[in-house]
């Protein structure tokens, strides 16, 4: 198997990386929907749910996560030239998504995680 380089094609790599990035910011935004998705009259059900407000509020703090984290994708996607060459160090970019990205991403989950946790401890 030849590398991208041999293919005369350095961009693939992180194009690949972009189209994960995308997927699971697409993801985010169906869990906050899904998580949006329950019992309207609270104790209407024999499974723990969060109540309706607090359903909301965490639905849009996701949908905010995954807006940021798309657009600082697309517009690194652009500045890295659609990742062929990075213009601070003239090579092939190391990653499409900064760092705080990903521990934005990492946070945005265990917030849903202790959220979801302490529904079903609490309800």
């Amino acid at each position: 198997m030849r590398s991208p380089r041999d293919r005369g094609d350095p961009g693939l790599q992180p194009e690949r990386t972009l189209l994960s990035w995308q997927r699971t910011v697409v993801l985010l935004v169906v869990v906050a929907l899904l998580f949006l998705r329950g019992e309207l009259v609270p104790g209407a059900s024999f499974v723990p749910q969060a109540p309706p407000v607090l359903r909301v509020a965490v639905m849009f703090g996701l949908l905010v996560v995954a807006g940021v984290l798309g657009t600082h994708l697309w517009l690194r996607w652009r500045r890295i030239g659609e990742g062929v060459l990075d213009p601070e160090t003239g090579r092939t970019p190391t990653a499409v998504g900064a760092p705080w990205a990903m521990v934005v991403l990492c946070a945005a989950v265990l917030a849903l995680s202790v959220v979801q946790i302490l529904t079903i401890l609490l309800g």
